[in-house]
């Protein structure tokens, strides 16, 4: 999985997202919002979704384009990493996840005797 460049928060809500495959044509599927930065979220999601796909994102009250950075299987689901594109930046201002917590992630000493 790639390193995160920025603070991450972690957060619930439902966001729709849509993608073309060259089998099936578009596809639509509602995906859970585990986390989200200002340049990129993980979603929750029940079918998998290829590294490079660009997906459209619906939110509450925005929506913007992203891509693919990573899709891994994770016991029952499929954790979807994604980039924003053209520009995007996630700000609370423009939408704010119905459960939302900021959190960082901070280096622990190790305890020498």
């Amino acid at each position: 999985m790639p390193q995160r460049r920025e603070d991450r928060e972690l957060c619930a809500d439902l966001v729709k997202v849509r993608w073309k495959t060259e089998s099936e044509g578009t596809r639509t599927e509602w995906a859970i919002l585990e986390d989200i930065s200002p340049s990129g979220a993980c979603l929750e999601m029940g079918n998998p979704v290829p590294p490079d796909t660009e997906v459209s994102l619906e939110f509450q009250k925005d929506r913007c384009t992203a891509k693919v950075a990573y899709c891994r299987f994770d016991q029952v689901k499929y954790l979807t990493g994604v980039e924003f594109l053209e520009g995007y930046r996630w700000s609370r201002r423009k939408f704010k996840p119905q459960h939302l917590l900021q959190f960082r992630l901070r280096k622990v000493a190790k305890n020498r005797k």
